[in-house]
C-alpha cells in the first residue's frame, strides 16, 4: 500500500485506484496510524491525506472500502470537474493491516521521512514504535468484527 519512502517521497496504491507518489510535506506514518487507531478504537470511518505537489490526495476509509479523492490544492471553489474519485475494496481492516506492515517494514525510512522537524530521531522512533503497538492491539481486538457475514453494530 505505502512503498519505502525515498528521498521525502512515497507510493500510495490501493487496489482498484492510481498509485500516487505522496511527499513529505505531511509526516505520513505518524499522522496515518493516528487515524488508523481513532478509526479502530470508535470503529468509525476516518479520513487519511497527503500532498502529490501540486494536487492533494484524500482517503476516506470506510467499513468495507476505500474512496481515494484527488482534489485541486488552489484555494477556489472546487467544480466537479477539479476532483477526481476512486474506488477500492479494501476494508478498513485491510487498510489497518496493510499500514501496519508498510511502517514497521521500513520504521527508519519512515521515522526520518519528515526530514525538517526539529524532533529527535531515536525519540520519534520510539513514539512511532508505540503508536505501532497500540495499532496492532487494535487490529487484534477487531479483526473478527470484519469477518464473513459480520456486522459490528
Amino acid at each position: 500500500m505505502l512503498s519505502k519512502p525515498c528521498n521525502g517521497w512515497t507510493d500510495f496504491m490501493l487496489e482498484g485506484a492510481e498509485v500516487f507518489g505522496l511527499s513529505y510535506i505531511d509526516d505520513i506514518a505518524f499522522e496515518w496510524i493516528e487515524q488508523a487507531i481513532h478509526g479502530l478504537e470508535v470503529m468509525q470511518p476516518f479520513c487519511v491525506k497527503g500532498f502529490l505537489e501540486p494536487n492533494r490526495m484524500l482517503c476516506t476509509v470506510s467499513f468495507w472500502n476505500c474512496h481515494v479523492i484527488i482534489e485541486d490544492d488552489d484555494r477556489h471553489t472546487l467544480k466537479q470537474d477539479d476532483i477526481e474519485v476512486m474506488y477500492s475494496h479494501t476494508s478498513m481492516i485491510d487498510f489497518c493491516k496493510n499500514l501496519y506492515n508498510d511502517v514497521s517494514s521500513n520504521i527508519d525510512e519512515w521515522v526520518s521521512f519528515l526530514d525538517y522537524d526539529d524532533e529527535n530521531l531515536e525519540q520519534k522512533k520510539q513514539r512511532l514504535i508505540k503508536m505501532l503497538e497500540r495499532l496492532k492491539e487494535l487490529i487484534n481486538l477487531r479483526e473478527e468484527r470484519f469477518g464473513e457475514n459480520r456486522c459490528f453494530l
